[in-house]
């Protein structure tokens, strides 16, 4: 729900990425809420240098894959990696996730 928070601050400064992990996806095609308003227009309101990386099992019984889907195609910009055989938590296993936000920092700060 965080991304949609992000999408409503009219500045966002100091975020090196976002990262979405089995993330729910609120509007058409994912889940309804009287707390968030969709937003069609979320690609254009988070910041266009930082990157959106998105995560999902392919076996999460929690939230189905097809929310994933719905945020790449409203965040183009996004980078989305899919899991197969990875439930809702990815089986526990964030090794991929960590080894992404590493090389992302890695880029930022100059540093191996």
């Amino acid at each position: 729900m965080v991304i949609h928070v992000l999408g409503d601050v009219a500045s966002i400064t100091g975020l090196t990425a976002i990262v979405l992990i089995a993330a729910p996806f609120i509007g058409q095609g994912g889940w309804a809420s009287d707390e968030i308003e969709p937003r069609e227009d979320l690609a254009e309101r988070l910041p266009a240098t930082v990157p959106i990386l998105l995560y999902h099992g392919e076996d999460d019984a929690i939230v189905p894959v097809t929310h994933v889907e719905r945020y790449a195609a409203t965040l183009p910009q996004a980078r989305l990696r899919r899991f197969e055989g990875r439930d809702h938590q990815l089986n526990n296993n964030l090794s991929e996730v960590a080894r992404d936000i590493h090389e992302l920092e890695s880029r930022v700060t100059g540093r191996e």
